[in-house]
């Protein structure tokens, strides 16, 4: 296992660090602890960095991360900063993972460094309207 989820209460985030193989069978564990650490501290930013991390997903578990992760209870409110590989190898992959994870109105963006990254998430986010607000007429 090469990577690590822990809370950081100075900064209020959840901080996931891969440092080899990114791989296909590690991710809902991944997701499954970021969720368990955002709902056990009331916490909605999360600092994924993978800048020295190897790409070894396959589309398809990338594709059932953000269902996964509703279906864990994350909050509607989430904002995800992912740091991308220094190497780029497979950048698809973050690409595709910031497009799935977005279209399942999830607050997700790329960064190449993690001072970006976390220089975004400090940032108030927009207003959005979760699931909760929605009315019928």
């Amino acid at each position: 296992m090469a990577w690590t989820v822990e809370y950081v209460p100075g900064n209020d985030l959840v901080l996931l660090i891969v440092t080899d193989e990114l791989l296909d069978e590690e991710g809902k564990a991944q997701v499954a602890e970021t969720i368990h650490l955002l709902n056990e501290h009331k916490s909605t930013l999360v600092l994924v960095d993978c800048s020295n991390a190897v790409t070894k997903v396959s589309l398809p578990s990338i594709y059932r991360l953000p269902d996964y992760a509703t279906e864990l209870g994350a909050p509607w409110n989430v904002r995800i900063a992912a740091v991308i590989p220094q190497t780029r190898f497979q950048i698809e992959m973050f690409d595709f993972f910031e497009l799935v994870f977005t279209n399942a109105g999830y607050d997700v963006h790329l960064f190449d460094d993690r001072e970006s990254a976390q220089a975004w998430l400090r940032r108030p986010p927009p207003p959005r309207i979760g699931p909760h607000h929605i009315t019928s007429s």
